[in-house]
């Protein structure tokens, strides 16, 4: 047999013949670093991967060992977002403030649903309104819980002073509502609402997707549940879904919740669970609700929405012409001073709620009794 000598390699050993046999040993050594070479490429994208996934096995035992997130409450989770979203007056800041103090207070249920959660802490962000009219609406409804749990769960619902920014437009804003939600240590932060969070229009993709981000990292690195109350136009005889959200593709894909309120054309108060990522929903039927005395939501029965929202023959060319205005002023208010047809074509045509021949009547309508003013062809703008 032959003389062998020794050679260490990257760790890995290989003999090599003397060198009478060159040309042998000259094809081994390539063969072998080739084949470490591979096994060295193979290791390292297997380490590179293993940092972004793991097998669906490794995910079951890993969630199995964690703390199982509760549902809150409804369709709300743990350390999730979502929103209650519906027109003006139709119920929604109470519904959460109503729930927030439920909350805090140690109550189990609201408006007949179980609540489940330990941290009892709860922070409420009223960007809208300066705090004189919030408090003096909180100071009613607190005397609904009072007589059962006291007033030392006060403490644990926090509220704003007029220091916090009235709107979070830039990252130093929301640092800190960041910073304030560390401080408190809430388990639910409702904030008030969507339209002091953005410049600009919703509507806009890339302005949604924004806002939504922000949100999400917020609840992500803070580990809090965060409602959001969002505004839309008012509906008349439109049930409650995810189009009439301002934004709706956006913030439809980030939400985990969606539950709106609204306010049929005869003054009745509904609830409707929209849409929930992690539970059921019963989109056939609606919750009533009056509003008492000292602020409180109080179900009264249910309904069929479709039922609840249907009107008289005689009001409803009146009701499209005031879909319109209001869509116009909603446009407004949100910056966009000239409305294309085109938009609100797309907002009404498309969805088929009003014809062509009935937006443009009615358009003529609201331009004959000067709420509106018509530019040019195919441009409006809303009367000063």
């Amino acid at each position: 047999m032959k003389e062998s000598m020794i050679f260490n390699w990257g760790g890995l050993k290989y003999s090599l013949l003397k060198k009478e046999d060159q040309y042998f040993n000259h094809l081994i050594g390539y063969c072998f670093k080739s084949a470490v070479l591979k096994i060295k490429n193979k290791l390292t994208k297997n380490k590179v991967a293993s940092k972004y996934t793991a097998s669906l096995g490794d995910m079951i035992k890993r969630t199995a060992s964690e703390p199982k997130p509760k549902m809150i409450y409804s369709g709300i989770k743990e350390n999730s977002i979502g929103i209650i979203f519906g027109p003006s007056k139709s119920g929604k800041t109470m519904f959460c403030e109503n729930l927030g103090m439920c909350i805090a207070s140690g109550e189990t249920q609201y408006l007949g649903l179980p609540i489940d959660i330990e941290n009892r802490k709860v922070l409420f962000i009223s960007l809208e309104e300066f705090y004189t009219g919030r408090t003096e609406r909180n100071s009613k409804q607190i005397t609904k819980l009072t007589s059962a749990h006291g007033t030392d769960w006060l403490e644990n619902y926090i509220v704003i002073n007029e220091r916090m920014p009235r709107y979070l437009i830039s990252d130093a804003d929301w640092k800190i509502v960041e910073d304030t939600i560390y401080e408190v240590h809430p388990s639910v932060v409702f904030l008030d609402s969507l339209t002091h969070m953005y410049a600009g229009q919703i509507e806009e993709s890339n302005k949604a997707k924004e806002v939504m981000r922000k949100i999400k990292e917020l609840s992500e690195n803070t580990k809090t549940t965060i409602v959001v109350i969002h505004h839309t136009t008012k509906l008349y005889d439109r049930p409650l879904s995810i189009d009439v959200v301002a934004g709706s593709r956006v913030i439809a894909q980030e939400c985990d919740f969606m539950i709106g309120l609204n306010k049929a054309m005869d003054g009745k108060r509904y609830i409707k669970d929209v849409a929930f990522r992690y539970a059921a929903t019963d989109n056939d039927k609606v919750k009533t609700f009056t509003i008492d005395n000292d602020l409180w939501l109080n179900i009264s029965g249910e309904a069929d929405e479709i039922k609840l929202l249907s009107v008289a023959d005689g009001r409803r060319d009146d009701a499209n012409k005031e879909k319109l205005l209001d869509f116009i002023v909603g446009q407004d208010e949100r910056g966009a001073k000239i409305i294309p047809f085109s938009l609100i074509e797309d907002r009404f045509a498309d969805s088929r709620e009003m014809s062509k021949p009935t937006i443009s009547s009615n358009l003529k309508k609201l331009i004959e009794e000067k709420k509106i003013i018509k530019l040019e062809k195919g441009q409006y703008k809303l009367a000063s």
